[in-house]
């Protein structure tokens, strides 16, 4: 066999250290390459190709044709021949209208990302696969750093994405964007270019086309280090997180239907899968602690986690202060996907009823 080209190779082997760090995928174990036709999701596929063999992964292709712009049904008919091609077991999957408009509430790039994922996880299934990697870069992640910030984000959102998040691989975030293409073009391979990436509305493409190029001009190795920022977010959540876990653990309260929601009926908490969290324990907590087990109790009832005002709101019902006055029972504060209302003696999180 011809050995791999230099830029191949390049990005097959900070992937392997990257997925061997993580710990994933194991041998035998299915991984299915999320491919959408571009240099990024191609280079990926090619690089688990380069190391499935060697480490005995069973890899695959999925790739989803959403159907929202002409030619996208032609990129992943391109997907499937190319890795049909390659000798890899492929799987396309067509968006219905009905599937993203169950999630309209977040907007058309959200609703377009939660179907898309939805039936990712669907054709990996099929396949067999457990894992799901995708293309996700080095200058994807700057992206998401700068993003945070804009939205005024806190250390967690800073920490922006990683490279294992539960069956979830990433392992081409230490890889520059334009090393894909390199590795594209080293293997033949002519990747699609998507329009809407270029359109000037989305607030993610004016921080790729202008933003993080001006940063890059005052500050070469601008992305490097926003990337590096990350990182060390990252390090320092993972530190954080027994004893955020510890915390809660402690502080979760065992009230007994002695809550009341404003406009609802009294619930027994643990009954309905929300969470309660002493309000007195959580008051206690130093702020930034006491605003990761509020994030934390979200999660664990099924919520999505507050943003940063919204938990400083669960946090005020806590310390018994809601919109300026003492929180009395039943006084409520919603986020989107989740809220959390004051007990008694507790503060409960839970997820929206749908």
């Amino acid at each position: 066999m011809a050995r791999a080209p230099a830029a191949l190779r390049l990005v097959a082997d900070r992937a392997a250290r990257a997925l061997a760090a993580a710990g994933a995928p194991a041998a035998g174990d299915g991984l299915a390459a999320a491919v959408s036709g571009g240099a990024d999701s191609l280079a990926l596929l090619h690089a688990m190709r380069t190391l499935a063999g060697p480490r005995g992964w069973r890899l695959a292709v999925v790739t989803v044709d959403h159907g929202l712009r002409s030619g996208s049904a032609a990129d992943a008919a391109f997907v499937v021949d190319h890795a049909k091609a390659l000798g890899l077991d492929a799987r396309l999957e067509t968006l219905a209208p009905a599937e993203l408009a169950r999630h309209r509430s977040a907007g058309q790039e959200g609703a377009a990302r939660a179907a898309r994922y939805g039936a990712l996880w669907r054709a990996a299934g099929e396949l067999g696969c457990g894992w799901l990697a995708t293309g996700h870069t080095l200058d994807d992640q700057a992206e998401t750093v700068l993003l945070q910030l804009l939205r005024g984000a806190g250390p967690d959102g800073l920490a922006g994405m990683t490279v294992r998040n539960g069956p979830l691989l990433r392992p081409l975030l230490g890889v520059r964007r334009a090393e894909t293409r390199g590795c594209c073009a080293a293997v033949g391979v002519d990747w699609r270019e998507d329009p809407t990436n270029d359109e000037p509305g989305p607030l993610r493409n004016r921080v790729r086309q202008r933003l993080l190029p001006l940063l890059e001009e005052l500050r070469p190795g601008a992305a490097v280090a926003l990337a590096r920022t990350a990182g060390l977010a990252a390090d320092e959540r993972d530190w954080l997180d027994p004893l955020v876990a510890a915390t809660l653990a402690e502080a979760r309260a065992t009230t007994e239907g002695s809550g009341e929601p404003q406009g609802g009926a009294p619930v027994d908490p643990e009954a309905s899968g929300a969470v309660a969290v002493d309000a007195g324990a959580l008051a206690e907590l130093p702020i930034s602690l006491a605003r990761r087990v509020v994030r934390a109790a979200a999660r664990q009832a099924g919520a999505t986690p507050p943003d940063a005002e919204a938990t400083d709101r669960v946090v005020a019902l806590a310390a018994g202060l809601a919109r300026g006055a003492p929180a009395r029972p039943g006084a409520e504060t919603r986020w989107p996907g989740g809220r959390a209302w004051r007990d008694a003696a507790a503060v409960v999180l839970e997820a929206p009823a749908h």
